[in-house]
């Protein structure tokens, strides 16, 4: 996707797998097991503020080095998007529990 390494390690490949298989689930266990809600946020709120300061950065910084942050922003924002997914899940889940009762 954008051929970027770091040492034998392809982050995007590494970042993809990442979200897959550790974040959406932390986040679907948060959405169904934590009652409070600033629990349940925080794993995108984290990634919100990180995903920001990035794409500030990006701006703020000229050169390779703010393309650099442009890929941090990107790989932070799909980590935002799997968050995402896992809160569409648990409405989802939690819609059908309320048509069936």
């Amino acid at each position: 996707m954008f051929d970027v390494w770091m040492g034998d390690i392809e982050l995007t490949t590494a970042i993809l797998i990442f979200s897959v298989i550790v974040l959406l689930p932390v986040q679907l266990l948060l959405c169904f097991k934590a009652k409070s809600k600033a629990i349940r946020l925080l794993p995108v709120m984290v990634l919100s503020i990180a995903t920001i300061i990035f794409a500030v950065m990006s701006v703020a910084i000229t050169g390779w080095d703010g393309l650099g942050y442009v890929f941090l922003a990107i790989f932070t924002g799909f980590m935002l998007l799997m968050c995402g997914m896992g809160w569409g899940i648990w409405w989802i889940v939690k819609r059908k529990k309320q048509s069936k009762a």
